[in-house]
């Protein structure tokens, strides 16, 4: 059963849930519920100890305050704000909260590996080999996939795209730019059947969206490849895997995507294992060939 905080979507479904409660705060409550109505970016990336240090109290108060509006704890708490304002933060927002944290050197490094940690195990806890093996029956039965994947995400669906031509010998059509024409790359395939694939992450390129919306007119089963629940790619979809992308700046992480991408790979070589295998033969031959690699 869905508790109340699973309601909050945005910014402003937050703080009408934190105003709602307020003639149930103590002073001290009230206190901790005016500092995150006007510190609603900060608040998201501070530690418990460091609120509690900004209203002059301490960090069980903290705690027991996001229990009171309906969290397990702060870790939950924290992860519900950042949900919100990365889909809403510019990067030079990002920017300049990462320049506020002060973070050098090694800091940086083992900030961006403990992100790194989280996001991971994160993928793990969402993955769900029932939803993999169903996009992989997809990818058997279909000789087509679109890719799609726009500025950050392009990388994404490059990637992508290499792979399943090389390992599932599929024709590709990749869309990694996001000009009006692109909705025109669809059309040699109208009325054929395909898979497409789509990546989509914070702050969301609004054309991504358009163009998952546009492939509906195909018929096509949709796969979306993105971040949480939250994103605006889940209702769009008919099949998501869930990819984390925190990060401790506003550079983008794509980790946890690229482990997706592998495994769908590899979960395809194996259900195809005769196919897939004389595939990559016949690419090795090829790279012998045209020598693609220094040797």
């Amino acid at each position: 059963m869905n508790s109340p905080v699973d309601k909050i979507k945005n910014k402003q479904s937050f703080i009408q849930h934190v105003q709602a409660k307020q003639e149930s705060y103590t002073g001290v409550y009230r206190k901790l519920a005016s500092y995150l109505i006007n510190n609603f970016v900060e608040v998201a990336f501070m530690r418990a100890q460091q609120w509690a240090a900004e209203v002059e109290t301490s960090e069980v108060s903290v705690i027991r305050f996001v229990r009171v509006l309906g969290f397990k704890g702060y870790p939950d708490f924290s992860e519900k704000l950042q949900q919100i304002i990365r889909n809403q933060m510019t990067t030079t927002e990002y920017a300049e909260l990462s320049v506020k944290k002060g973070r050098k050197g090694m800091d940086i490094l083992m900030d961006i590996i403990k992100s790194e940690e989280r996001n991971f195990n994160e993928l793990v806890s969402k993955y769900s080999p029932k939803v993999m093996a169903e996009i992989v029956e997809l990818l058997g039965r279909t000789e087509r996939v679109a890719v799609v994947g726009l500025r950050s995400s392009s990388s994404l669906a490059e990637y992508s795209s290499y792979m399943f031509t090389r390992a599932l010998a599929k024709e590709v059509i990749t869309i990694n730019q996001g000009g009006v024409e692109t909705f025109d790359s669809f059309l040699p395939w109208e009325g054929k059947e395909a898979v497409a694939v789509v990546f989509g992450y914070p702050r969301y390129p609004v054309r991504t969206l358009e163009i998952a919306e546009y492939l509906k007119r195909f018929n096509w089963p949709v796969v979306a490849v993105t971040n949480n629940e939250l994103s605006p790619l889940v209702p769009l979809a008919d099949y998501v895997l869930y990819a984390p992308a925190h990060s401790v700046a506003f550079t983008d992480s794509m980790g946890a995507a690229s482990v997706i991408i592998n495994t769908i790979i590899m979960e395809y070589i194996n259900k195809y294992q005769d196919s897939s295998l004389e595939r990559l033969k016949r690419f090795e031959e090829l790279a012998r060939e045209k020598q693609y690699y220094w040797t």
